[in-house]
């Protein structure tokens, strides 16, 4: 038996060594079912451990503006209140994120995630912007918080919400910077 848990175990650690998104993956797999909502007590320590483990004082300032969004309405090519729009889209409330922070960054997914700069997947920290699709077209973007979970203004119909890291077309990341 300790032979066979050993075994396992190499073979656990060796895989996670071998390929860099093991960790990504591994945490998105035991990430709450896409359809679970979280509790108002369950979303302010989410938010809460996010701002504290953001790396830049921009990117906790980013979590806790997008954070003030939740439960405000889905609206394609939204820019939030401020501007006149119910709600926002994806990357329009990235773009208000960070810009409530100081950083100016595109407005489309696409450009956000060609803006940068990169993050390994593996290395993902709270205020990454995690995008879906492909090297060339980003058709969505949400905010990392942490915990395989992020800050989500997922599609019309919906509010903005906490929801898992999905791991079906995530394919990169970026910490957005203002000096990049």
């Amino acid at each position: 038996m300790f032979v066979v848990l050993v075994s396992a175990a190499a073979a656990s650690v060796a895989s996670a060594a071998l390929n860099p998104l093991t960790a990504v993956w591994n945490e998105a797999a035991s990430a709450p079912p896409p359809d679970r909502r979280f509790s108002p007590d369950q979303q302010v320590g989410i938010i809460a451990a996010a701002e504290q483990e953001a790396p830049t004082p921009a990117a906790a300032a980013a979590i806790a503006f997008a954070s003030r969004q939740l439960g405000l309405p889905y609206v394609w090519g939204g820019n939030g209140p401020a501007k006149g729009d119910a709600g926002y889209d994806c990357s329009g409330l990235t773009m208000a994120a960070y810009a409530s922070a100081g950083i100016n960054i595109p407005r489309t997914a696409t450009d956000q995630y060609r803006r940068g700069p990169a993050v390994p997947l593996a290395a993902l920290k709270p205020g990454d912007l995690v995008f879906y699709g492909n090297n060339d077209f980003a058709h969505h973007v949400g905010i990392f918080v942490g915990a395989g979970v992020i800050l989500n203004a997922p599609k019309t119909g919906a509010m903005i919400r906490l929801d898992p890291l999905a791991a079906g077309d995530l394919f990169a990341a970026t910490r957005p910077s203002a000096d990049h």
